[in-house]
């Protein structure tokens, strides 16, 4: 009897203890949360809540709940256009945009290069529709795209301090009427004197030319002594010219009204402008007349397209060309030694001054991009100490437009003694709101007289027609 009392009471014991774990269970399992997804999701946040279940028999368990939560980060794409100086220029950037893509993985750049009339197609592609976010922007039209509001404040993107890395000078093509900044100078250049050291040792020749009468007396030695043309220039170039005028006196050019015609009258402009068409006219032309070696000719004239390929390729003594062809001689023509077989020199002196032109390109933003912060972002990295000192600095692209980097250890040495030639001007490649589309039809007039297809007196009467038309609508 005591042992069946016993075992009942026993048996009541197990029977309570396994409902009171029946119950626990219960409640943990319906406070599992559903199975995860099995898809990867870009970003997880986990929070961890703890919750307490007490039984009237004091049995208490703590159940923790993982909850899982997913945001989406968008990738954004931005589309960045400019021309290429070569080969060379466009590998450089590919490796600026690897690097920010890396930085900024929520990026993608898309890197389009545009070889032919570019800032025309580029105005063209804003009326399709289809203009690019960041695009390059040279001085010279930088005007024009801020009167037809094509460009996004970049002022309003980045800050003072940011701006206020970069030189003044560079900053005045690309501001406003408004006061604010419309473009960001991703480098700048000028123009120097490059000459083929070797061809001048054959040639008797010991220096480089001082005056631009120099200039071309040695062209004529070289094409005499060597058989090689002494100097290559562009058909036409009104920008290339005016650094002969202006060391001869002429006034600074600006053009914004019909009067301002009037420019190609000064004497100093009447007889640099006989003397640079008759380079051509005298160098080339009449010199083949005659049955002998040109001693100036266009790149197009030796095969190569343009002054950089002409003189690389060694087959032309003399070039006056920008900071742009370094870069482009050390990486298509390696064995083509600085210092060595070729070197620079100041842009030869007039009997006023000395006299160069200094160009900028700007990384300008598209005022309807979708992106501008994006936009904004890359170019911050591309224009800001780092990216200059990877893409201007170090793989020697041109010169560095923000200061202090003038004295970076990785300065290449042609660079470097660019910065040391002594002028009484720099020129910056800006004389008018339409100094772009001047500098085209200026430049397209100047061709035809260099061709001999009309005279220089009827040049000079078109170029003062092309002012007066431009500024009379």
């Amino acid at each position: 009897m005591k042992y069946s009392k016993a075992l009942e009471k026993t048996t009541s014991l197990v029977i309570a203890l396994i409902l009171i774990i029946a119950i626990i269970a219960a409640a943990w399992y319906a406070m599992q949360p559903a199975a995860p997804p099995t898809t990867p999701t870009p970003t997880t946040v986990t929070t961890t809540v703890a919750t307490t279940v007490t039984q009237a028999t004091t049995v208490a368990t703590t159940v923790v709940q993982t909850k899982t939560t997913t945001a989406v980060v968008e990738k954004v794409y931005i589309r960045f256009a400019g021309w290429s100086a070569g080969e060379t220029e466009m590998k450089n950037y590919e490796k600026i945009i690897k690097m920010f893509e890396e930085k900024y993985p929520n990026i993608a750049v898309k890197y389009e290069v545009i070889t032919q009339m570019f800032h025309e197609n580029i105005l063209a592609s804003f009326g399709a529709g289809v203009a690019p976010d960041v695009f390059y922007l040279d001085s010279a039209w930088a005007p024009i795209f801020i009167e037809k509001g094509a460009l996004y404040p970049i002022s309003d993107l980045v800050s003072q301090d940011f701006i206020n890395q970069f030189y003044d000078f560079l900053l005045e093509p690309f501001k406003g009427s408004d006061g604010k900044i419309y473009g960001l100078p991703k480098d700048w250049s000028m123009l120097m004197l490059f000459y083929n050291k070797k061809l001048f040792e054959q040639a008797g020749l010991t220096k480089p030319p001082d005056t631009w009468e120099e200039l071309e007396e040695y062209a004529k030695i070289i094409a005499d002594k060597t058989g090689k043309p002494g100097l290559a220039i562009y058909l036409g170039g009104f920008n290339r010219y005016m650094p002969v005028a202006l060391s001869y006196g002429a006034p600074k050019p600006w053009f914004d009204d019909p009067s301002d015609a009037s420019w190609f009258d000064d004497p100093a402009v009447k007889k640099t402008m006989e003397w640079y068409i008759n380079l051509y006219l005298k160098g080339k032309i009449e010199r083949e007349k005659q049955g002998l070696t040109p001693y100036v000719v266009a790149p197009q004239d030796v095969g190569a397209g343009w002054l950089g390929d002409a003189f690389g390729k060694q087959e032309v003594a003399m070039v006056i060309s920008g900071n742009w062809m370094i870069p482009f001689l050390a990486d298509q023509f390696p064995d083509f030694k600085f210092g060595e077989d070729w070197d620079i020199a100041p842009v030869p002196r007039g009997p006023e001054k000395r006299v160069t032109m200094a160009y900028t390109v700007a990384l300008a933003i598209n005022a309807k991009t979708e992106h501008p912060d994006a936009a904004a972002k890359f170019v911050e990295f591309v224009l800001g100490p780092e990216g200059q000192k990877e893409l201007v600095v170090k793989m020697g692209h041109t010169l560095p437009s923000i200061k202090g980097l003038e004295n970076d250890p990785n300065m290449w040495p042609q660079h470097r003694k660019s910065l040391s030639f002594k002028y009484d001007l720099v020129q910056i490649f800006l004389w008018g709101p339409k100094s772009g589309e001047l500098e085209g039809k200026i430049s397209d007039i100047m061709a035809s007289a260099m061709r001999g297809e009309i005279s220089i007196d009827e040049a000079l009467n078109a170029m003062k027609q092309t002012i007066e038309e431009m500024f009379s609508e």
